[in-house]
């Protein structure tokens, strides 16, 4: 390599660290969870996404693009060479006395590979439970549960709706010197102080089920799986709740009904259902109003009419757009939630093989407190706003509730 050469090479190296360098700076700084390197005929488009919504950041030449993806790779220990198939690595970082691991995903598309980096903060994650948006009624049901003694404890919703963060708050509030907390996970987000943690690796046979059959030989009295994705490894969770060990998971399904027939599809008898299933956690994120640009505004009769919103609400607050805030209006987010707890007459429902209407219909006459009302309280609040919740729940169908005193 000529002297020409090598100095371009250095200029080219160094050219991809600084860059690197301010991308995740300015990441941390925007509050992102999310940066997406979007390889495009012309350019490499950054997009950050900050309280659930995609912006873009930046636009980076093509010529230096390949740079830029492999000073990543490097960074996170993936194989350079391999632009054919995905790859998942990892990378920690630290800004102002935090620690930051990042997660790195690669896809190889038409314009080169694309790559997504997700940001975890572990002080983030080790919240209580009031923090993440709990009221003090939701508290008082879902505490005696994940503190009991055996049972499964789920946690649905769509992709970035809070389920993992929920399941370390759990974690956090139950994690004992006396307890045996253990966890299956994939990938392994947070390092957790006395608990045992495995991280799955199914290209050698380490899968979740494989990891569940050991477990039960571990004596374990809480077990957090990071997701029930195939029959075998919901059979396994079952069994090991039933003689008497904690399970908290997530599973993908968006009504009770529903979950109750994944279930009975994936060969969990009925009456093992009804015993093992302890509560279901309905979580979404809103973002809040943005605390430096807050202001109130008079709801019109149109929108009292269509939210159910009662006569005596006479303001509600919205974010003006400021620095804070980017102008948008919004900084942060907050979990809104429906916790429904598995009684007599849900597991008898389930024993006797009612239809998914039939339970639907029971849990409609029970006085739980629906995903929307609790929404809407924060609305009343002015922790947020009712576009916030026209994003995440859509319009609703009836009038959802009418504000707590």
């Amino acid at each position: 390599m000529s002297e020409l050469q090598q100095q371009n090479k250095l200029e080219v190296d160094e050219f991809s660290k600084e860059t690197i360098n301010t991308i995740f700076l300015n990441a941390i700084q925007s509050r992102a969870s999310d940066i997406h390197f979007e390889p495009q005929s012309d350019q490499l488009l950054i997009r950050l996404r900050i309280d659930g919504i995609l912006r873009p950041s930046l636009k980076i030449p093509k010529n230096q693009m390949d740079e830029i993806i492999s000073r990543i790779k490097v960074l996170s220990s993936l194989n350079i060479t391999e632009h054919r198939l995905p790859q998942d690595g990892y990378l920690e970082c630290i800004f102002q006395s935090k620690t930051y691991n990042i997660r790195v995903s690669t896809l190889p598309s038409i314009n080169g590979e694309a790559i997504v980096c997700r940001f975890h903060n572990k002080e983030d994650v080790l919240m209580n439970l009031i923090d993440l948006g709990f009221d003090s009624d939701q508290l008082s049901t879902i505490l005696p549960i994940i503190t009991g003694q055996a049972g499964i404890v789920l946690t649905t919703g769509p992709t970035g709706s809070g389920k993992t963060n929920l399941l370390y708050a759990f974690l956090n509030a139950v994690n004992k010197e006396e307890k045996n907390v253990m966890t299956v996970e994939d990938p392994i987000e947070y390092n957790l102080p006395n608990i045992r943690q495995t991280q799955i690796k199914e290209d050698i046979g380490l899968t979740f089920a494989r990891v569940m059959r050991s477990i039960v030989r571990q004596d374990p009295d809480i077990v957090m799986i990071g997701e029930i994705r195939d029959p075998e490894t919901a059979q396994m969770a079952a069994q090991i709740s039933l003689i008497g060990t904690l399970i908290f998971s997530t599973f993908h399904t968006f009504d009770i009904p529903a979950l109750i027939t994944r279930f009975q599809e994936m060969g969990i008898a009925n009456s093992v259902i009804a015993q093992a299933i302890k509560a279901v956690v309905s979580t979404r994120l809103l973002r809040k109003i943005c605390p430096s640009c807050k202001t109130e505004y008079i709801p019109t009769p149109e929108e009292k009419k269509q939210f159910g919103i009662a006569d005596n609400i006479h303001k509600l607050y919205k974010g003006k757009g400021c620095t804070n805030c980017q102008n948008l209006g919004y900084h942060g987010r907050i979990g809104i939630y429906e916790i429904i707890t598995f009684d007599d007459e849900i597991k008898n429902a389930i024993m006797e093989r009612k239809t998914a209407s039939e339970i639907d219909t029971i849990l409609n006459k029970k006085q739980i407190k629906k995903i929307r009302v609790c929404a809407m309280e924060k609305v009343y609040k002015g922790v947020t706003t009712i576009d916030e919740v026209i994003r995440i729940l859509g319009f609703p169908r009836v009038n959802p509730t009418k504000p707590t005193k």
